[in-house]
C-alpha cells in the first residue's frame, strides 16, 4: 500500500508502523503548526462480517481515550474518516516502547524496575475511574520520553484500540482482546474483565523486567494460555537473586489467578511499588486483598464504581458478617462448662494411656521379641538404581540372602565395627545419643547426579532445539557445569568453545541450572525454564556479578551467577 501524501488535514511525513489492525504515521497538523501521531484503520479490517463493530470500535477508543487527560497517558486530539477509512490522532511522543529498551539490553535498576511500574500503574487506576479498561497492556505499548526532549524518562500509556467502556459493550461473544503473553486468566476463559486484568498484564511487565524472562513462556498460543490459566509461575527471586523479597512477593500477588487476590486498584499497586522504593514491607502483600465489590447488574463495572472498603469492615459472601467490634466470638464456640469437660476427658485418656505403656513395659521387658527376618527389614533393592546401589555398597558384608533364615539378634551390644545400618527390628531399643559418630559410621556421601540419558551432539537438528551457550567475560580457565532437569547435561571450561557448539536438546519444558567453579569455590545460578521447540535456537545466557578475575579466574565472595534463557526468536 502507498503512503499517502495527506490523511484530512494532516501532512503525513513517514509510516511509522503498522499491524493487523491498521497503521500509525508521522504526521504533522498545518492548523496547530505541530507533530502528531495518525493512526488509521486498515481497508481490509473493515471487510467482512465485523466491519461495523471495527468501525465502533475505533470511535470508541477515540472518545474513550480522549477524556483521558493524565500525564501517564498519551492524550488524543482529533478523529475522522478518510476515504471511508476512519484516523485518530494522538501526540506524538519522542522515545521508544519499552520493548525496544529492553530487546536493545538496557537493564534497569530494582527501584527503577518500581519507579515505572508505579508510574503506569497510576496512569492505569485514572483510566479505570474514567470506566476505562485498556485489555492491552505489554512492553510495545509503553512509550518512554526521551531525556533530551522531555526532561524525563518516564512511562507513558498508548493504544487504547482495545479499550472498553464499561458500559455498552460491543464485542463480540468469545472474541478475544489482546496479546497473549500479556493477558489475565479470565480473557482466555470469558469471565468478567474489570480493571484487575490491567493490573495482572503490568506484573507480567515487572516479572520481565526484573528477571528478563517470561512468567508463562511458550512458543503457541495454546501453550501460553494452559500456564496462564493452570500453572504457577516460577518465583521471580528464584530467577534472579537481586529482586527483594517484597517486590517477589508483589509481582507474584499481581499474578494471582484469581483477580480478588490482587491488587483491587492501580493506586493500590503504586502505593505498594512506593513502599518497596522505601525498603518497607506493604501490608497490602501479607493481608488478603478485600472482594471487590460492583453494582448490581453490571459484571463489567470497573473498580471506581465502588470505593475500596474500609479495613475495619469484612466482606464475606454468606453470610455477611461486619466486624462491629475488635473481638468476636466464633460460631459454635464451646462454653466454659464444655472446655472443662473436654479437659478432664483429655487427662483421663493421657492416664490411660501411661499406664497401658508401664505395663507394656514391665510384659516385655525380660522377654525381647525376636527381630524380624533380614528379607522383610531390608529387601534387596535393583542393582540399576544409583541410590539404592549407595545403600548396598555400605550394607555389611555379611549380610544374608533373602531366601536364608538368620540367627537371632544377639542380645550383647554389637561391636563398634558392625556399620549402623537400619537391620534391626523396629522394636528394638535405640541406642543412647552420642556426641560423635565412630569414623567406621559415617554413611558414604550420596552418589552424583546422573547424566541425561541422550548424546546432546548427536540428536537430529530437524526434530529437536538446539541450544547455545553465552558465556561473555568468562575467564577461559573457569570451569562451569550445566544440569538439565536435574541431572548433568554439560561439563567443561568457557574457553573450550568447540566443546558446547553445537549441542541439542530435546523438545519440551526443561529446567537449567548452572554451576561455576573456581578452585574450592562454587556459585550456583538460578533456576531458569522455557518450552523449547524443534528446529528452533535458544540460548543459555550466563553471567557473573561482579565478574571474576579475569587473569586467575578466581571468583569474588559476593559473585552471584545469573542466567537467562531465551528463544532467539522471541518478539513481543
Amino acid at each position: 500500500m502507498e503512503t499517502p501524501k495527506t490523511i484530512g488535514r494532516y501532512e503525513i511525513v513517514q509510516e511509522l508502523g503498522h499491524g493487523a489492525m491498521g497503521a500509525v504515521f508521522l504526521a504533522r497538523d498545518p492548523a496547530m503548526d505541530r507533530t502528531v501521531a495518525l493512526k488509521t484503520i486498515l481497508s481490509g479490517a473493515l471487510a467482512g462480517d465485523h466491519s461495523d463493530e471495527f468501525r465502533a470500535r475505533f470511535y470508541r477508543e477515540a472518545r474513550a481515550a480522549g477524556a483521558l487527560a493524565h500525564p501517564g497517558i498519551v492524550p488524543v486530539f482529533d478523529v475522522g474518516e478518510f476515504e471511508g477509512s476512519p484516523y485518530l490522532v494522538m501526540e506524538f511522543v519522542n522515545g521508544q516502547t519499552l520493548a525496544d529498551a529492553m530487546k536493545k539490553g538496557e537493564r534497569q535498576s530494582m527501584d527503577r524496575i518500581c519507579e515505572i511500574g508505579q508510574q503506569i500503574a497510576e496512569a492505569l487506576g485514572f483510566a479505570h475511574r474514567k470506566g476505562v479498561i485498556h485489555r492491552d497492556i505489554k512492553p510495545a505499548n509503553i512509550l518512554m520520553t526521551s531525556r533530551e526532549t522531555y526532561g524525563i524518562v518516564r512511562p507513558r500509556i498508548t493504544d487504547f484500540g482495545v479499550a472498553k467502556l464499561t458500559a455498552g459493550e460491543i464485542t463480540t461473544t468469545g472474541q478475544m482482546l489482546g496479546t497473549p503473553a500479556f493477558m489475565p486468566p479470565e480473557q482466555f476463559t470469558g469471565a468478567p474483565i474489570d480493571g484487575r486484568a490491567d493490573l495482572f498484564s503490568l506484573g507480567v511487565i515487572l516479572y520481565w523486567m526484573a528477571t528478563g524472562e517470561q512468567p508463562f513462556p511458550g512458543e503457541t498460543m495454546t501453550t501460553v494460555s494452559y500456564k496462564i490459566v493452570h500453572t504457577e509461575p516460577v518465583p521471580p527471586a528464584k530467577l534472579n537473586p537481586l529482586i527483594p523479597a517484597q517486590l517477589d512477593k508483589l509481582i507474584l500477588k499481581c499474578l494471582s489467578k484469581s483477580p480478588a487476590d490482587r491488587f483491587q486498584t492501580g493506586e493500590e499497586l503504586a502505593q505498594a511499588l512506593t513502599e518497596v522504593r522505601r525498603g518497607a514491607t506493604p501490608a497490602s502483600i501479607n493481608t488478603p486483598a478485600p472482594q471487590a465489590v460492583f453494582a448490581a447488574g453490571d459484571p463489567d463495572a470497573t473498580l471506581n464504581a465502588t470505593p475500596i472498603p474500609s479495613p475495619k469492615t469484612v466482606f464475606i459472601s454468606a453470610p455477611t458478617i461486619t466486624a462491629a467490634t475488635a473481638t468476636v466470638a466464633p460460631p459454635n464456640a464451646p462454653t466454659p462448662q464444655a472446655k472443662n469437660r473436654s479437659g478432664l476427658i483429655a487427662a483421663a485418656a493421657a492416664l490411660l494411656i501411661a499406664i497401658a505403656a508401664g505395663g507394656w513395659f514391665l510384659l516385655h521387658r525380660n522377654n525381647p521379641p525376636a527381630p524380624p527376618l533380614q528379607a522383610e527389614a531390608t529387601p534387596a533393592p535393583p542393582a540399576t538404581e544409583p541410590a539404592q546401589d549407595w545403600k548396598l555398597a555400605s550394607a555389611p558384608a555379611s549380610t544374608p540372602s533373602p531366601t536364608s533364615t538368620p540367627s537371632p539378634a544377639p542380645k550383647e551390644k554389637p561391636t563398634p565395627s558392625v556399620p549402623a545400618k537400619a537391620h534391626v527390628s523396629a522394636s528394638t531399643p535405640a541406642p543412647p545419643p552420642v556426641a560423635a559418630p565412630a569414623p567406621d559410621q559415617t554413611p558414604a556421601p550420596p552418589p552424583r547426579s546422573a547424566s541425561v540419558a541422550f548424546n546432546s551432539k548427536t540428536l537430529d537438528p530437524k526434530q529437536n532445539a538446539r541450544l547455545k551457550f553465552d558465556l561473555s567475560h568468562f575467564p577461559p580457565m573457569l570451569a562451569f557445569s550445566v544440569e538439565m532437569n536435574g541431572k548433568l547435561f554439560f561439563k567443561g571450561t568457557a574457553g573450550k568453545k568447540s566443546e558446547f557448539d553445537g549441542l541439542y536438546v530435546p523438545p519440551g519444558v526443561h529446567e537449567f541450572r548452572v554451576t561455576v567453579s573456581s578452585g574450592s569455590v562454587q556459585r550456583t545460578s538460578n533456576t531458569v525454564s522455557a518450552d523449547l521447540v524443534a528446529k528452533k535456537r535458544f540460548t543459555l545466557k550466563v553471567e557473573l556479578r561482579p565478574q571474576a578475575n579475569a587473569a586467575t579466574g578466581a571468583l569474588a565472595p559476593t559473585t552471584q551467577v545469573v542466567a537467562t534463557l531465551k528463544s532467539d526468536l522471541f518478539q513481543f
